[in-house]
């Protein structure tokens, strides 16, 4: 967290250098911690729904498992699986509101692709493609450039959210900081010292009282057991809690959770899937597959189908397709009726409903069959069948 706070820091002020307290210091790494956090959760949540979703192959319109279904599926370099490979992406795309993906090399006959770090923005033309020098990948640079047709690159926002993002968490902060200043003050103990005339008739008096102070008072509400001198002249009075200013740390919890919450707008996903809450989490589910995962599998989908396949294999029937179904745990048995109906409806294979399970295909061909219920018919063919009944 070190080396990144500091950057943060050093990011955020854009100016000359400038003295700051230690308490100033504190109260910016409690800020970055807060913010950090929430932004996290939230690219995680966003990386591991992805991290579920199966990339569906096909050729010919026919559904296969081949070196593609491998690539994205199961290994996509030698270094990372694809759920590491997943949630690299989506942090990327999430810091930075772009990501690139590069294919760098052929191994045992598949290709490699890995996720960028750094890359020169490149220049923009209309009538040519673009072309990416400089990319980085953890500490290795490419020495050659990568054309527009051979990379995957992905852009999240026309505008990106987080700046704007980062200009509200340090707005909010101050409130959060005079609440957190208000409970520390509000549980602190409180004294007050009556000094009658006689000892403040003394000679160096004021110098005298504050040394009494720094030297016995300070280290007496200090320390967890210690023993106060009266002396003759002074009494203490403890007004702790006299005016009802007792706190706890509601108000605060309230307003970070706040931060969470617009953290998760920012990011399309429904705030009680961050917050934790149980309530209404089945319709927040609904929402965060909708305005969150579906147009960013639909837009990784789409720049795959474009690249990896072009016109000639799109129109032949090949491409790849990303279900998103195997987001939500699917319990098949508690769900036995509803499996029953969409099977015997003839919408859904009895694989399909085991693919939505997450559960493995059955291999014998009458599992890609489509099925219906007998006494389902119209009414001319149930005519019919009694007609013949008759006869």
């Amino acid at each position: 967290m070190g080396i990144n706070f500091f950057r943060w820091l050093r990011e955020r002020s854009q100016s000359d250098p400038v003295e700051v307290t230690c308490r100033e210091l504190f109260e910016a790494a409690q800020e970055y911690q807060v913010r950090e956090l929430s932004f996290w959760v939230c690219v995680n949540m966003v990386a591991n729904a992805l991290g579920r979703c199966e990339f569906r192959t096909f050729q010919e319109n026919k559904e296969v498992k081949g070196r593609e279904y491998y690539l994205w599926n199961v290994s996509p370099n030698v270094n990372q699986n694809s759920s590491a490979f997943l949630h690299k992406l989506v942090a990327r795309l999430y810091q930075n509101n772009e990501a690139l993906v590069v294919d760098t090399m052929k191994r045992g006959g598949l290709d490699s692709l890995v996720v960028a770090d750094t890359w020169e923005p490149p220049a923009l033309w209309p009538s040519r493609q673009n072309e990416y020098s400089g990319v980085t990948v953890d500490e290795y640079q490419f020495q050659y450039p990568f054309y527009e047709n051979s990379v995957i690159h992905l852009k999240l926002n026309q505008t990106n959210m987080k700046p704007i993002l980062d200009g509200l968490y340090q707005s909010y902060w101050r409130m959060v900081s005079a609440a957190m200043k208000a409970y520390t003050w509000g549980n602190g103990q409180h004294w007050k010292v009556h000094v009658n005339q006689i000892a403040q008739g003394d000679k160096g008096w004021a110098e005298k009282f504050q040394e009494k102070i720094a030297a016995q008072v300070k280290p007496f509400l200090e320390s967890d057991g210690a023993i106060l001198p009266e002396f003759d002249g002074y009494t203490y009075e403890n007004v702790s809690g006299a005016s009802g200013a007792s706190r706890d740390t509601r108000d605060i919890r309230a307003m970070i959770e706040d931060i969470f919450d617009f953290t998760a707008r920012g990011f399309l996903i429904p705030s009680v899937l961050v917050n934790g809450s149980v309530e209404g989490t089945a319709d927040a589910n609904t929402r965060f597959l909708t305005n969150c995962i579906d147009p960013l599998a639909d837009q990784l989908q789409e720049e795959i189908n474009r690249k990896r396949y072009g016109y000639e294999g799109w129109s032949r029937g090949n491409f790849l397709r990303i279900d998103t179904s195997s987001i939500i745990h699917f319990d098949i048995f508690a769900n036995a009726a509803n499996v029953e109906k969409l099977v015997g409806s003839g919408a859904f294979t009895i694989n399909d409903v085991l693919r939505a399970a997450n559960q493995p295909p059955i291999t014998e061909p009458w599992g890609d069959e489509h099925f219906m219920t007998l006494n389902i018919a119209t009414m001319g063919e149930a005519t019919r069948n009694l007609s013949t009944r008759g006869e």
